[in-house]
C-alpha cells in the first residue's frame, strides 16, 4: 500500500517470514522541498501478525504516527531559527 501523507510518501508492506507470520514494515520518504536532500526512513520489522492485511494496517498506523512526530520536530526546528 502506497500513499502520501503530509510531505511524506509512505510504502507499507508485510514481510512473510519462514515461521508463517507477517511482519509489518514501512518505508517513509520525505518529498524534498527546494534545495533539500532526498530523505528516507525504513522502519524495519514493527510487529508480527498472522495475516498480511493486519500487518499492513499496523505499518500504516505506525508510519502516520512517525510522520506526525517528524513534522512536529521540523516545525519546532523551523520556528526556533
Amino acid at each position: 500500500m502506497q500513499f502520501d501523507y503530509r510531505h511524506f510518501h509512505i510504502d507499507c508492506r508485510a514481510r512473510h517470514a519462514d515461521e508463517g507470520v507477517y511482519y509489518a514494515r514501512a518505508r517513509i520518504t520525505r518529498i524534498p522541498q527546494k534545495n533539500e536532500h532526498f530523505q528516507s526512513h525504513d522502519s524495519g520489522d514493527i510487529d508480527a501478525f498472522s495475516n498480511e492485511a493486519d500487518a499492513i494496517s499496523c505499518a500504516r498506523l505506525w508510519a502516520i504516527e512517525w510522520c506526525d512526530e517528524a513534522a512536529s520536530q521540523m516545525s519546532n526546528e523551523a520556528s526556533s531559527k
